[in-house]
Formats: C-alpha cells, sequence, structure tokens
C-alpha cells in the first residue's frame, strides 16, 4: 500500500512538471529578451530624449514671447517738504543757461509738502522676440539634434543586434546540451546492453571477468558523462532564462532543433550590404556629418547677428507723485564681431580638426568591419564544411559499429574491439552536434557582421 502511495506522488511531481514545462521557439526566446533587456530599454529612453532634443532645437526658430510683473511696497517713508522761495531771475535766456542770475524775480513758489507714509505700486510687461538671422547657428544646431535622434537609432539597432547574439548564443546551447543528453543515453543503452550480455557470457563462462569489467569500466564512465551532460543541461537552461528574463528556476525547454541544417545561399555583394547597412558605420557616419555641421555652429559665432522685438509695459500710479504709465516699443538688434585677436580662425579650426578626426575613424571602422565580415564569411563555409566531414565520419562510425557487433557476437572481434568501435560511434555522434552548432552561430554572426540580424 505505502508502495502505490510513493508511486502516485511521484506520478502527480512527473505529471505537473509536464504541464509547468514552457516550450520556447528561437523566435520567441528572441521577443522575450527583447522585451526584457536593459540595454534595448535604455536605447528607447535615448530616443525619447533625442526627440525632446530635437523638438526643442527647433523651438529656437520661433518667435519668443515673455511676461513679467513686480510688486513694490514701501513702509512708512518720510514725507517730501520744501520751503517756499522767489525764483531767481536773469538778463537774458542765455546767461540763465549758464547760471548767471542777476537777482530774485517777483515769482514766489509756495514750496510743498507731501505725506507719502506707505506707498505700494505694480508694473508688468510683455515682450516679443523674434531671431532673424544668428550667422547660421540656429539651422546648424537643429540638424546636429536631427542627427543625434538618427543616431539613437542606429544604437538601438546596435543594442538588438547584441542582444539577439546573445540570446541565440544561449537557445543553440541549450540545445546542444539536449542533443548529446540524448546522445549519452543512447550510449548508456548501448554499453548497458553488451555489459548484459558480457555478464551472461560470464555467467555461462564463455567469456572472462577482464572482458566484463571493461565493458562495465566504460559503461560507468558513460554514466558518469550522462550524470555530468544532466547537470550542464539545467546551466544551460538558467543562462537563457537570465537571457530572456525568467526567473533563473523556470522549467524550459527549446523546441527548436539542429537536425536539418541548409547552406543558405549568400549574395555576392555581402560586403557592400555591411558597409551600408552596419550600425556602427551609420552612427559613425553621422557623427561625422556632426562634426561637420559643429565647424559651421563655431563659426556662426562670430558672424552678424540680427534680432526684433516688441515689448509692452504698464506700471501704476505711484502715491501722488507720478500717473500710471503705458509705453509700447519696437526694437531691433543688430550685432558685429569687429576684432577677437583670431579667436574666430583658432576656434574654427580647432572644430575642423576635431572633424577629421572623426572621419579618420570611420575609414579606420569600415576597414575593420571588412576584415571582419570576410572572416565571418569564410567561418561560416568552414563550418557547413565541417558539418559534411562530421556527417561522413558518423555514417562510417555507424557502419564500423554494426560491423563491429557482428564480428563480435560471431567469435571474429574481442570486446575491446567492439569498445572502441562503439566510443567512435559517440565521439561522431558528439563531433556532429557540435558541427551543427556551431554552424548555427557562425550564421548568426554572419548576420550580425553585416547588419541583418537585428532585422
Amino acid at each position: 500500500m505505502r508502495n502505490k502511495i510513493y508511486s502516485l506522488i511521484a506520478f502527480s511531481l512527473i505529471a505537473f512538471q509536464g504541464l509547468a514545462q514552457e516550450k520556447l521557439s528561437l523566435k520567441q526566446s528572441r521577443t522575450l529578451a527583447l522585451e526584457y533587456n536593459q540595454k534595448i530599454k535604455i536605447a528607447d529612453e535615448i530616443i525619447s530624449e533625442n526627440e525632446s532634443n530635437k523638438r526643442f532645437a527647433f523651438t529656437y526658430f520661433l518667435p519668443k514671447l515673455e511676461a513679467s510683473g513686480s510688486y513694490n511696497y514701501y513702509h512708512d517713508i518720510d514725507d517730501l517738504s520744501l520751503a517756499g522761495f522767489f525764483l531767481p531771475t536773469a538778463n537774458s535766456l542765455a546767461d540763465a543757461q549758464k547760471g548767471n542770475y542777476s537777482g530774485l524775480s517777483d515769482v514766489y513758489f509756495p514750496g510743498l509738502n507731501v505725506k507719502l507714509g506707505n506707498v505700494d505700486y505694480f508694473s508688468s510687461s510683455l515682450t516679443l522676440t523674434q531671431p532673424i538671422y544668428m550667422g547660421g547657428k540656429i539651422r546648424s544646431s537643429y540638424e546636429m539634434s536631427k542627427m543625434g535622434s538618427e543616431i539613437s537609432v542606429y544604437n538601438k539597432q546596435l543594442q538588438t543586434s547584441d542582444v539577439l547574439l546573445e540570446t541565440d548564443q544561449a537557445y543553440w546551447n541549450l540545445v546542444s546540451v539536449n542533443e548529446k543528453k540524448n546522445l549519452a543515453e543512447k550510449y548508456v543503452k548501448m554499453l548497458s546492453a553488451l555489459v548484459h550480455d558480457l555478464q551472461n557470457a560470464y555467467d555461462l563462462e564463455i567469456t572472462t571477468k577482464n572482458e566484463l569489467l571493461k565493458a562495465q569500466v566504460q559503461l560507468n564512465q558513460a554514466k558518469l558523462d550522462l550524470f555530468r551532460v544532466k547537470n550542464l543541461k539545467v546551466l544551460s537552461k538558467m543562462s537563457l532564462n537570465q537571457v530572456i528574463g525568467k526567473k533563473l528556476t523556470s522549467d524550459i525547454t527549446a523546441v527548436d532543433t539542429i537536425i536539418a541544417v541548409d547552406k543558405k545561399p549568400i549574395d555576392s555583394d555581402y560586403m557592400l550590404k555591411a558597409l551600408q547597412q552596419r550600425p556602427e558605420l551609420l552612427m559613425l557616419a553621422k557623427q561625422v556629418d556632426i562634426s561637420r555641421e559643429q565647424v559651421k555652429n563655431t563659426k556662426a559665432d562670430y558672424l552678424p547677428q540680427l534680432g526684433v522685438g516688441a515689448s509692452y509695459s504698464y506700471t501704476s500710479e505711484i502715491a501722488d507723485l507720478i500717473g500710471s504709465t503705458k509705453i509700447l516699443a519696437m526694437k531691433a538688434s543688430l550685432s558685429v564681431p569687429v576684432f577677437h585677436w583670431n579667436e574666430r580662425k583658432h576656434k574654427v579650426a580647432s572644430a575642423r580638426f576635431q572633424s577629421k578626426q572623426k572621419e579618420l575613424e570611420m575609414d579606420r571602422t569600415r576597414d575593420l568591419i571588412s576584415l571582419q565580415v570576410q572572416q565571418s564569411y569564410f567561418n561560416l563555409q568552414e563550418a557547413f564544411q565541417q558539418i559534411e566531414l562530421a556527417e561522413s565520419s558518423m555514417d562510417q562510425a555507424n557502419e564500423n559499429v554494426l560491423l563491429a557487433k557482428n564480428s563480435y557476437y560471431e567469435g571474429l572481434a574481442n570486446t575491446t574491439e567492439l569498445l572502441d568501435a562503439q566510443a567512435f560511434w559517440q565521439n561522431a555522434h558528439s563531433e556532429l552536434i557540435d558541427a551543427k552548432i556551431n554552424y548555427k552561430l557562425k550564421e548568426v554572426n554572419f548576420l550580425k557582421s553585416i547588419g541583418e540580424l537585428a532585422k
């Protein structure tokens, strides 16, 4: 009864694991990785930031309206008083203007006495300004902001290709480990059958203890290898889970296999595609354009600048001293640099040198990418050739183990020869798995090298 209960519990756990297991294709894994990866999220934020910078730069083309206001309060100001007096007189207007007075007139100024106490007033103004010509600085700044926005898009493409490459590597590694686990199980089964036959033969005193021990040693090693590959499968799952943003302990399985590997035709213009599509080169090209615009932007600092504007201001009455005032004004301003001790020459030259550095950096990167693309192309061709050789070796290993098995049971071969044939069979199958996985990885590396992985 107790055994039945244990069996039921074990069956329930197995069924639960089967339901909890999530099957993932390579496409699904890529989608999850792109949704989860922080690099992609940062790249999206950079795109949004540069779009805001572009809209901000455009506002400098438009007129600006500013309003200001103030309120002033003065507490308990001393009264203004002035005693009366007779006004001075002069013989002529010219003498009066010179301050030469001949005496006092009969005109009497009665004086004044203004009580102030607490005084308060307010003022407000509206100012409208419109740049007409700023030496091209506004336009060059706007062009640079647009290029910066384009660079952020290329940066996302670069980050996307990096994430997809990492995802593919983790995914195909899991597929490889799973295939090797299946192979290890077949190898253990094969050796177990041989050990069983040798045990029966030894019991019948048909073979020696030495022959049985040889097979048992080989079987023990195969079981150890199977144990290791099972652990490696757990680690491979954890690695893929980390990339796609799942819990490390999530039970996932890769549904794609490496059984069918077709050599896809590669267009002869793959090098041209790489130079036209690689995000790194597109980003550098925009950086070169920005550096050239920076030269124009620097020149603009030393060109005439013209702007127009209008303002309206209002000030309320100030006690009994001044009545309210309204002022409408129009203005135009022109600034013309005259002499700056060759400051313009040196600053513009510095900007040009920086632009030249960007051009040289782009040329160097183009050469390095061309070398990388050619190498990835050769690696891809070599990987396919490796598959063909591995398949040939596997066919030979299948035939060899069959012949060795027949010869052994016919008494024409010993245990060592059969064990060697089976080991060769296991090694040939393992190499074929490695060759197919290697081709998948070389293929994704080639697509990344020509700028088509993120498409």
